[in-house]
């Protein structure tokens, strides 16, 4: 099987004062179709960076200064902002730490879902609320075909957690990166929305990048892991032999 996502030598500095920094240091992995990544490491150790790069976005004060980022046939690095801007939250989703802060309150959860994928005119409204909701339901969210008419502030963090989940995954995108997701919930809510992930990423065959600092998860959710330390590469295995 081809490679859906090819991260060669990549590099990227934090400008500052003092000039630049290298902080993510010649990283390079590969992924197949359906298979689910981890980048693991200490805080600091460059995971969010590398991840943020497969979208081809660098936080501020920071700048994507070499290397290749193939994701299906699209070189992230060499794109446009509008060609950019054409493939997040299309051919590229990102779920992050915090879904309280990823929602508008003022709006139903429903349109939210759905909003990016319209913009991007990837189906009618009628058709991707349908869609959502059989999201809703394969995420194991209570009462799916209502739950969308909610407000942010309705639901609990775990199911709003897995409403964003659903935002993500709406548009089939070739790649998910998941940013610590389940980080600022409950252990025992902790479960219940990792074992939905779970579901849903290995169901529908979904190409995953899981960005986490927590063994037990990364045991349950990946195929592979790449451990980092100081924006490096200091091992990488399929996730068996390296938890043993």
């Amino acid at each position: 099987m081809t490679e859906l996502i090819r991260v060669e030598d990549l590099r990227v500095v934090a400008c500052g004062e003092r000039g630049e920094v290298e902080i993510v240091k010649g990283v390079s992995f590969s992924l197949k179709k359906g298979e689910v990544l981890a980048l693991i490491g200490e805080s600091g150790s460059g995971k969010t960076t590398i991840a943020l790069a497969l979208l081809g976005y660098a936080r501020r004060g920071c700048r994507l200064s070499g290397g290749v980022v193939q994701v299906g046939e699209h070189d992230m690095l060499a794109l446009s902002k509008t060609q950019l801007q054409g493939l997040r939250g299309n051919r590229v989703s990102y779920i992050a730490q915090s879904a309280a802060a990823a929602f508008n309150p003022a709006k139903k959860l429903i349109d939210q879902v759905v909003e990016g994928a319209l913009i991007h005119g990837l189906g009618n409204r009628a058709d991707l609320q349908a869609k959502a909701i059989e999201l809703f339901r394969d995420l194991a969210l209570p009462d799916p075909e209502r739950i969308g008419q909610r407000y942010p502030h309705q639901v609990s963090g775990g199911q709003l957690q897995r409403v964003m989940a659903a935002m993500a995954l709406i548009s089939d995108p070739l790649l998910v990166v998941l940013d610590e997701p389940t980080t600022a919930l409950d252990v025992t809510t902790q479960i219940d929305v990792l074992r939905a992930f779970k579901r849903v990423v290995y169901e529908r065959g979904t190409t995953a990048v899981y960005v986490s600092h927590d063994l037990a998860v990364v045991a349950q959710m990946a195929d592979q892991i790449v451990v980092l330390n100081g924006g490096e590469v200091l091992e990488q295995s399929a996730t068996a032999p390296l938890l043993k």
